[in-house]
């Protein structure tokens, strides 16, 4: 054998056995536990069977999350069982995201896939009591915050006369996930004595609504207390209005619309016809 031919041979054995290694060192990494850094997640957004999702944000409940799936054993069959009971996205601090399915609930042995790589894992009988029941409390804990809390209209804050403040609620109705609450609040004058801020501006004056939701309408009504003077309505355009002419305390009244529902709200200005 000649030279040449025998560096060629040399050549072609060495990309051989480069090539096996390569694939060797695929196969152990496909076949390894799960690696996970609890310090790098930002949240955990949790699907459960037919429930809205939930979120995990508790630094402790990320440990025992990483706790329980990077213990669990690799194995290469691929599952062919039901949908899964639990799902979640791992939601990290460089922006990448992995996915992992949970058999945990009932009979399930405990077994977790995780999204893009062949075959699965399976969890011990601890790891899967404890994931169970840090799924189960982190959806408990969802409905009871939910419970608690009745459905509120957005607020929205007025500008004025160089001065800026939220106006102040009065009676609505609202509906936001699948709970609905109508409140009658008092008289508009009980509300008004609630306001922190009294400003002061001249009639014609441009005022600024800005909602923390965007309304679909809005109604602007004008009223003069103590004066024989009927309600005025107003001209909005683009969350923006002008101050009703004349001199002295004007009180002005909002009625806001959107898919959920409707709400009022009321404001007073001490408002006079020159800058004098």
């Amino acid at each position: 054998m000649n030279k040449t031919a025998l560096l060629l041979l040399t050549i072609t054995l060495l990309f051989i056995g480069l090539v096996g290694c390569g694939n060797t060192g695929n196969e152990v990494k496909q076949a390894g536990q799960i690696e996970l850094d609890a310090n790098n997640i930002v949240s955990i957004n949790l699907i459960e069977k037919k429930q809205p999702m939930a979120t995990i944000s508790d630094p402790s409940s990320f440990e025992r999350f990483v706790q329980a799936i990077t213990t669990a054993e690799y194995d290469r069959g691929q599952l062919d069982i039901a949908s899964s009971d639990y799902s979640t996205t791992v939601n990290m601090k460089d922006g990448i995201s992995y996915e992992f399915s949970f058999w945990i609930g009932g009979s399930n042995s405990g077994l977790l896939i995780k999204s893009g790589q062949m075959g699965h894992y399976r969890l011990s009988d601890t790891s899967k009591k404890d994931l169970l029941d840090l799924f189960q409390s982190t959806f408990k804990d969802k409905i009871s915050s939910e419970d608690t809390t009745n459905p509120q209209p957005p607020s929205v804050q007025v500008t004025v006369g160089g001065e800026r403040f939220e106006a102040i609620q009065g009676s609505y109705c609202w509906n936001d996930n699948g709970k609905g609450v109508c409140v009658d609040m008092a008289s508009y004058d009980e509300l008004v004595s609630k306001q922190k801020v009294h400003p002061k501006a001249i009639s014609g004056d441009r005022v600024e609504l800005e909602f923390s939701y965007a309304p679909k309408e809005i109604e602007v009504m004008a009223s003069f207390p103590r004066e024989e003077r009927p309600d005025e309505a107003l001209s909005v355009d683009k969350n923006s209005f002008q101050l009703a002419a004349g001199r002295g305390r004007h009180l002005y009244f909002i009625h806001a619309r959107w898919p959920q529902g409707s709400a009022s709200y009321v404001f007073e200005v001490e408002c006079s016809v020159s800058k004098k």
